[in-house]
This record gives C-alpha cells, structure tokens and sequence, in this order.
C-alpha cells in the first residue's frame, strides 16, 4: 500500500479525563453522503483506541501541506502530543486542528467493526469545516510525507 499515494489526516478525540488524545492516519474514506458517513481504521494496538472508544466522538483532520511535523508527531508514542499544539474545541470539547488542517469533520461514532489486527470505527458527521481553496492537502507516499503536485495546465 505504499505504493498508493494519500492525503493524511489526524484524528483526535479525548480520554476518560477529558485529555485530548490523536494519532495520524491514511486509512480514512467517505463512506455514504446521505447520511454523511466517514470511516476510520485504527490499528487494535493504538494507544488513542480506547479514547476513541469511551468519547465515541472524533474529528478527522484533513491536514496542509507543510504539516509533515505535526503529522509525525501524532504518529508518534509521544505521551502528550498535544503540549505545543494549537486546538480548538468541537462537539463535545473533541480537539480540532483549526490552524493545521485544510479541513475538519466532526464525528459521533455510529458502528465499529472488527477487521483483522484494527477496528473500523464509521463516524456520523455532525459537523466540520469546508477545505480552505487557499491551501493543500499534504500527501502520505512510499512513506514519506510530500506536497501535492501541481496540475499541469
């Protein structure tokens, strides 16, 4: 799969002491419009999953181009990978990276299912933010993060 490239998302949540919790992902996909479902992969061995689980809200984080740093510090074991992040509070307090991301869905958590070594967790989108048209996605290749390549015109 890293063969095919992605745009890269953070999803955040908070724990059972209201602590914002996240982790960075590729493994997201729209799954209906009508209603507006999103799907998100995490990994069984995640440290964010059980957060997920209790808050059963999310947010996914479309983020910029230029967010490589951030990107890997939520992919990361950092214990507080919020200490130097700037967020604001969602539906439910949940984190939204306003300034990092392009764009933001807002999630209650509808369905989860088991999927081998992850658990599938289909948020209902109750709210969000539009992509910026200013900015760009950043893009997950071969394992490297990387600009979105311009359009040929």
């Amino acid at each position: 799969m890293s063969a095919f490239p992605t745009g890269v998302a953070i999803v955040t949540t908070l724990d059972e002491q209201g602590r914002p919790r996240g982790l960075t992902t590729n493994a997201i996909c729209s799954v209906s419009t009508d209603p507006p479902l999103l799907l998100v992969c995490v990994a069984t061995t995640s440290r964010t999953l059980a957060a997920l689980r209790h808050a059963r809200r999310f947010v996914v984080n479309f983020m910029s181009d230029g967010r490589a740093d951030l990107c890997a510090l939520f992919a990361s074991k950092a214990e507080d990978k919020f200490a130097d992040v700037r967020w604001t509070s969602g539906l439910g307090g949940v984190p939204c990276l306003t300034e990092d991301a392009l764009a933001y869905a807002e999630c209650l958590t509808e369905q989860e299912l088991e999927a081998g070594d992850h658990l599938i967790l289909i948020g209902s989108v109750e709210a969000g933010h539009a992509p910026d048209p200013e900015r760009a996605p950043i893009l997950y290749y071969r394992r490297t993060y990387g600009s979105t390549p311009t359009a040929a015109a």
